[in-house]
């Protein structure tokens, strides 16, 4: 005869639940999860963990793809779950790309297209410091960066009448 476990270490509590051992002591730190101590070893309640599971929330953050049935197609259109071969290179191409993938793409240093994303709000931000871009941010981005170029050169043909009196 097996007792049921009423608490669990981290690391079964990770192989319970699908998360890592780093995420649930994460959210222990951040009062999300609760966990109990019995000297220096750590163990999480099989039904805080239920609970903490239960509390999360239904869809992604900003930024992910969800994954629902409603999402089997592509921002293309083409569906990505079948096993067609015509549609085998779409699965494997990822949603979101770093600007250190794209930027030799544009033909600009990985430093360059960082600071066009900050200067122009065009673009993911998965977590504080983590900038990703979509297909269509990079569309928009380019587009930004033409048009910038364009007034460049306006910025500084001002007539001479149309100069501040007071400066």
């Amino acid at each position: 005869m097996t007792i049921p476990k009423l608490a669990l270490t981290f690391e079964e509590a990770a192989e319970a639940c699908g998360y890592s051992v780093r995420t649930l002591k994460y959210e222990v730190a951040a009062g999300k999860l609760m966990a109990r101590y019995a000297n220096s070893k750590g163990v999480i309640r099989v039904e805080d963990l239920a609970q903490w599971l239960d509390d999360l929330p239904a869809e992604p953050k900003a930024g992910h793809r969800p994954v629902s049935k409603d999402d089997e197609k592509d921002v293309t259109g083409r569906d990505t779950v079948t096993n067609d071969v015509s549609t085998a290179e779409v699965v494997g191409k990822p949603l979101y790309r770093k600007p250190e993938d794209v930027a030799p793409e544009l033909g600009m240093k990985p430093t360059e297209l960082r600071r066009y994303c900050r200067e122009s709000g065009i673009h993911t931000r998965l977590s504080q410091n983590r900038i990703m871009l979509s297909e269509s941010d990079i569309e928009k981005l380019l587009e930004w960066v033409a048009h910038r170029q364009a007034k460049k050169g306006e910025w500084w043909t001002v007539d001479e009448a149309e100069k501040d009196p007071f400066a």
